[in-house]
């Protein structure tokens, strides 16, 4: 083949992945294309990362050995028919479309071989976990591929296809979360006297060493909220605003809407 690689999306999850394998160097430029409708885009992944574009889909199909599809579901369909006949039984697809069941897929090209898999924004700097499954012609071949590529932008777990709903309320749209999280503490300071500056580099260093302890020590989270908590504390005194404002159910309540959207938007390719 004459690509290694190709993109399909040169959004942020598309480019992200590219910036990823970039720089990690985990493939060479040359071997790597990317399409989309977007010259702004193209010309920014050419520019910054030295790899290959194009604005036709098919030759990312014909000419590339994995074929990733980065582009938003609704557009998922039009993709597939592009190239529909095409024989793809020799080459890996995998898509991180949102909601989009293999099954669809394999409806429109039934001889490929596909992956779903969900990562987030930061396998960009090579920090995602990407849970996947298997599509039913998927081999173990197709698998150790698959595996080869994400592991350089993060983590990989493998999970049954009814679970990448709940994958995709929890870690794909988990940054945004934490992004307000942040934001919020930083908020905090500055209403509490510190400069924004100092507030943002207290909120990012106190989350990191929080998440390294969390990581690295067995303990449940209530046991590490405990060890920092004492009663009539500092501590205390915040969380219970906390639970006041209910912050522990709203955030599992956006977990659950957010896997709720992504059923919702995969009962659409269920019926087609």
């Amino acid at each position: 083949m004459k690509y290694e690689i190709g993109i399909i999306g040169a959004g942020k999850i598309g480019s992200g992945i590219v910036k990823g394998l970039v720089e990690k160097r985990a493939l060479s430029k040359d071997s790597i294309i990317i399409s989309d409708i977007s010259d702004e885009l193209l010309n920014s992944n050419k520019k910054e990362y030295g790899i290959n574009i194009t604005k036709n889909n098919k030759d990312v199909f014909l000419f590339s050995k994995i074929i990733i599809i980065a582009v938003k579901p609704n557009l998922i369909r039009t993709i597939f028919e592009e190239i529909k006949g095409t024989n793809l039984k020799e080459k890996l697809i995998i898509s991180v479309a949102a909601g989009v069941p293999t099954k669809f897929i394999e409806s429109i090209v039934p001889d490929a071989p596909v992956i779903r898999v969900m990562p987030n924004i930061s396998l960009s700097i090579g920090y995602s976990p990407s849970c996947y499954s298997l599509g039913k012609n998927s081999e173990k071949e197709h698998e150790q591929e698959f595996i080869r590529i994400f592991q350089k932008l993060g983590s990989v777990i493998k999970v049954d296809e009814s679970l990448m709903d709940a994958v995709t309320g929890l870690s794909g749209s988990g940054p945004a979360y934490v992004f307000m999280f942040l934001k919020s503490l930083v908020d905090g300071g500055v209403k509490s006297g510190l400069s924004e500056e100092i507030s943002r580099k207290l909120a990012l260093d106190t989350l990191y060493g929080a998440v390294l302890m969390a990581t690295k020590t067995k303990k449940s989270f209530d046991e590490l909220i405990n060890m920092v908590k004492t009663p009539g504390g500092t501590t205390e005194k915040g969380i219970l605003k906390l639970e006041e404002y209910l912050m522990d159910k709203a955030v599992a309540e956006a977990v659950i809407a957010a896997t709720k959207r992504s059923k919702e938007m995969g009962e659409v390719y269920g019926k087609c």
